[in-house]
């Protein structure tokens, strides 16, 4: 099951920026300034654009141009948490770093990992409210 990720502000500000400074610097005819800041951008759109996970026997993070895969039956803690305005799943593996993710449909997605792995621990389960109020 695919889940797109929350959008975050900072990356949407950064990106009016550049677009901005993209349009001054084609217009003054500084190349390679233009150059740069076009490939700032469209780094940037891409990494806005293609934030996913897909939950099937693995939990795939995509992230821009990198992927990361995660062993659903070696998550141990699901923490959730507000980080400033977005609520993001804090996840803890016996294999893997720990990695936060911003699924749009918090609470499905938590649902479906531990449907698939009923021994995660739940953490911080009262910021589930907050899910569903939709802060």
């Amino acid at each position: 099951m695919k889940f797109q990720s929350q959008g975050n502000p900072l990356f949407y500000g950064i990106t009016v920026i550049l677009i901005s400074m993209l349009v001054f610097y084609y217009f003054i005819s500084s190349f390679p300034m233009f150059l740069f800041i076009f490939l700032l951008t469209a780094l940037l759109i891409t990494m806005l654009l293609r934030e996913y996970y897909i939950i099937s026997s693995v939990l795939t993070v995509h992230r821009g141009i990198g992927r990361i895969q995660i062993d659903i039956m070696q998550i141990e803690v699901l923490n959730v948490a507000l980080y400033g305005s977005r609520v993001g799943v804090e996840i803890c593996s016996k294999d893997a770093d720990k990695i936060v993710v911003f699924p749009v449909e918090t609470e499905r997605f938590v649902k479906l990992l531990l449907k698939r792995n009923p021994k995660i621990y739940l953490q911080n389960q009262q910021n589930m409210d907050a899910v569903r109020c939709n802060l």
